[in-house]
């Protein structure tokens, strides 16, 4: 490997991981064969479970179908098994940058591998004999492969070094990507969070690492769970009281559902905010608002009835709020612009003597009960 070429990857991804909007893309694939002279190379996706998505080669994206030449083979990819497996196992994220490399012939009996499933797939569909395959995300849901020819032989050893070197080379750059790309998703929700009025936050990805988080939160959250809560906060390392806040249900939820827990004098709101991504791949992020109960105002009914009606349109708004959805996702919904969002919701927590979603979602809520609801 001739080190401009590692020198010209490092200068290609310094300035791909800033400004691209999907890291595993057939630029990446361009960049790989440009740098390093592989050219045959095949990006799959799966989901955090191993369900298989897409895959993408030079050529760009096939999404999983019923004529997906894939479809009819899964059940016999002893790689990826071995790989997802793996991956589950040692907890793999986006944070790795430790070589995770798969050869074909070292997963597969030399015995059976000229009759393996595995390389009849290989040669009807890429016309290749031998692979070897890296493991990168959650739960190793992105796989890349490297393919040779049976004129060409088996990977060697010195071949093996190298494809060694190039998996820290991309996992480095995608841990960039990733910090980069999830710095702004904090960034966009922390703006939403505090223009709620919320006092008390914590924003997690879906794999139980706490992202970003304020005072008031930390506070609360020791006083449930003792000091040491500190340590596991705002770091690399998952989060083991997580998935108990977050619940099992979560995991089939939908994008918009909104959970709340009550433990002990606190008051959890659970929103959910999902980066899709062209290959299938959705990474799930969540934001949890904290309330004391105390905190929270007691809205009598006759100060219910002396409120100004909120419009059509405030009223829309205020049911999109309450399902979970950002201002984002709400201008996107009702087609119109991010700032007549924050003005209707300005409007409404004018209208309502309110300061958050939480007493939005407890105001309307009554007015439900009481069916006095009026719209101009």
């Amino acid at each position: 490997m001739k080190s401009n070429s590692q020198m010209d990857f490092f200068s290609e991804m310094s300035e791909y991981q800033i400004t691209a909007r999907e890291f595993f893309s057939t630029v990446l694939i361009r960049s790989l064969t440009r740098n390093f002279g592989y050219k045959d190379i095949l990006f799959c996706y799966f989901d955090t479970h191993g369900n298989f998505l897409s895959w993408v080669d030079e050529s760009g994206t096939l999404l999983n179908s019923e004529n997906h030449p894939y479809r009819k083979f899964v059940e016999n990819d002893v790689i990826r098994y071995r790989l997802y497996q793996d991956a589950v196992r040692d907890h793999l994220t986006y944070f790795n940058v430790q070589p995770r490399l798969y050869k074909s012939t070292d997963v597969i009996n030399p015995v059976d591998y000229e009759h393996s499933a595995y390389v009849r797939f290989l040669e009807e569909n890429f016309q290749k004999h031998y692979s070897v395959t890296m493991a990168f995300g959650i739960n190793g849901y992105i796989q890349v492969s490297f393919f040779n020819s049976r004129e060409k032989g088996d990977f060697t050893s010195e071949e093996m070094e190298e494809l060694s070197k190039i998996y820290v080379y991309v996992a480095n750059s995608y841990k960039n990507f990733k910090k980069y790309e999830q710095a702004k998703i904090v960034a966009n929700i922390q703006s939403e969070i505090i223009a709620s009025g919320e006092k008390a936050y914590l924003v997690t990805d879906d794999f139980t690492h706490v992202m970003s988080y304020n005072k008031t939160a930390m506070e609360y959250m020791s006083d449930i769970l003792g000091a040491d809560i500190a340590k596991q906060i705002g770091g690399e390392t998952p989060c083991s009281w997580l998935p108990f806040l977050l619940g099992e249900e979560e995991t089939s939820g939908a994008e918009h559902s909104v959970q709340m827990r009550v433990i002990r004098d606190y008051i959890f709101k659970i929103y959910t905010f999902d980066q899709s991504y062209s290959n299938g791949i959705i990474d799930r992020y969540h934001w949890i608002t904290i309330s004391k109960k105390n905190e929270e105002k007691v809205v009598s009914s006759e100060s219910l009835r002396a409120r100004i009606p909120l419009t059509q349109a405030e009223k829309r708004v205020a049911e999109l709020m309450c399902r979970g959805l950002t201002y984002k996702e709400i201008s996107d919904e009702l087609s119109v612009s991010y700032h007549t969002v924050k003005k209707h919701v300005q409007n409404i927590y004018t209208k309502c003597s309110i300061n958050s979603r939480y007493e939005l979602y407890k105001w309307m809520e009554e007015k439900e009960e009481k069916s006095e609801y009026v719209n101009e």
